[in-house]
């Protein structure tokens, strides 16, 4: 027997309407029409049912575009009903609790911090500090993307897990760097490298200039 079910009486109508805003608990968002929409149950009527497949406001919604944010089985969240009808429930936003905290705090209380974190720790972080100012996009293993606008350093960074195989652009010092611990490999039908001062190749080992043919001035 589902929630509707439970409000409804022998013909049909229903027993009430809800006004206002309800906190609720994600049950299921496996949509089968895969539209988007979850259930939702209310533990705080005492009932075990849960609601007809609700819709969950987003900040974009269009044909085949938008944000796509399905919350998770056991979330909480708040929960509307158009016109009061518990026959049309919409999930309009979520909330931290207890048990489920805030992937990231305001404790020095700047406020400077935006975060959107995924399930298995994928995050982008925004940072509003001033004069650092910096947008990271960091993965669960520790793979990140970095872009820093802080004043007087900014600069340009990709880096894998181990920080030992980067890309790196420095805005101030005018300058890209490319880093790897063991190799690193450029093909292209045509590659061209021009000094417009100097050019220097080094090895500490072999240096091998292979060609058909080598032409060198």
């Amino acid at each position: 027997m589902s929630l509707i079910d439970l409000l409804n009486t022998e013909d049909g109508t229903q027993r009430g309407r809800i006004h206002g805003v309800v906190i609720g608990i994600i049950t299921d968002n496996n949509d089968p029409e895969e539209l988007g929409r979850v259930k939702v149950s209310f533990p705080w009527r005492g009932e075990t049912g849960q609601s007809d497949w609700a819709r969950v406001a987003t900040l974009m919604a269009g044909n085949d575009r938008g944000t796509f944010f399905l919350p998770e089985v056991d979330d909480e969240v708040i929960v509307a009903f158009d016109r009061g009808d518990m026959n049309h429930p919409y999930v309009i936003g979520a909330l931290w609790n207890g048990v489920n905290t805030p992937p990231e705090t305001n404790s020095d209380g700047n406020n400077n911090i935006r975060k959107i974190k995924s399930r298995s720790g994928h995050e982008i972080i925004f940072n509003d500090e001033d004069a650092a100012e910096k947008l990271e996009i960091r993965t669960n293993a520790g793979h990140t993307i970095i872009l820093d606008d802080t004043a007087g350093g900014e600069k340009l960074e990709i880096a894998d897990k181990t920080g030992n195989n980067k890309i790196s652009i420095d805005s101030v010092g005018n300058s890209i760097n490319i880093e790897s611990a063991m190799q690193l490999t450029i093909k292209a039908n045509v590659v061209e490298i021009e000094g417009t001062t100097s050019l220097t190749l080094k090895s500490n080992a072999a240096l091998t200039i292979q060609g058909l043919p080598v032409k060198i001035n």
